[in-house]
């Protein structure tokens, strides 16, 4: 029996996803024990980004003080569109939020539960695909910081969802989308301002997943 935090799986783009939790230093390759029977336990303890272990926690698993105080839990964190540290203006840690907020990103069209759109650091694309389901994904845009990608999901998501249903995307392997067509045609209801960031690179990345 193996004892250990609960970690995030790490995840690898191949023929099909490969999935491996770190346990104790050492990798598991999940993929193998598709089939197999397998017991978890846990013991009832919830630990915040701080360390504190927590009887209640707040959204994102956060403890009280953290949810009202770290960088990590403030409201651009949710919403993109508000962040301020390109225009050197702190919401709650303006170095850590510097050091978040500008750097490149992506925003992306999914087709996980159907069409959607959403964000990313340019770093964790394929990650983040990966981690929600999505069967095909393409770059509609990369930018020079986290705000401009707010700003422009706000314009698209208008016209499509930013949020995966997991019920419809765990119910099978969605119909395919042509995303290059629908790229072409949300581009039109990106503003003005950030039409130059849009790609014209509309390779699309088709993702399988190990499902027995």
């Amino acid at each position: 029996m193996h004892s250990n935090i609960i970690k995030k799986m790490n995840t690898s783009l191949n023929d099909a996803v490969h999935y491996s939790l770190n346990i104790n230093k050492q990798d598991y390759f999940l993929n193998n024990l598709i089939g197999k029977r397998i017991k978890i336990n846990w013991r009832g303890k919830v630990i915040c980004q701080c360390n504190k272990i927590m009887s209640k926690f707040y959204r994102s698993g956060f403890c009280y003080n953290c949810f009202w105080n770290s960088p990590l839990a403030s409201q651009s964190i949710f919403k993109p569109e508000l962040c301020t540290a390109h225009l050197d203006i702190e919401e709650r840690d303006l170095e850590w939020e510097k050091e978040f907020q500008l750097a490149p990103h992506y925003v992306y069209l999914a087709n996980s539960s159907g069409i959607k759109v959403g964000i990313t650091r340019s770093s964790q694309g394929v990650i983040r695909w990966m981690d929600q389901g999505a069967s095909q994904a393409i770059i509609l845009a990369e930018v020079p910081n986290r705000r401009f990608s707010g700003d422009i999901e706000v314009s698209i998501k208008k016209h499509v969802s930013d949020k995966t249903n997991w019920r419809k995307m765990l119910s099978g392997e969605p119909k395919y989308i042509d995303l290059v067509k629908i790229k072409s045609e949300l581009s039109n209801y990106v503003p003005d301002d950030f039409k130059k960031y849009i790609l014209e690179d509309n390779t699309v990345t088709e993702i399988k997943y190990p499902v027995s």
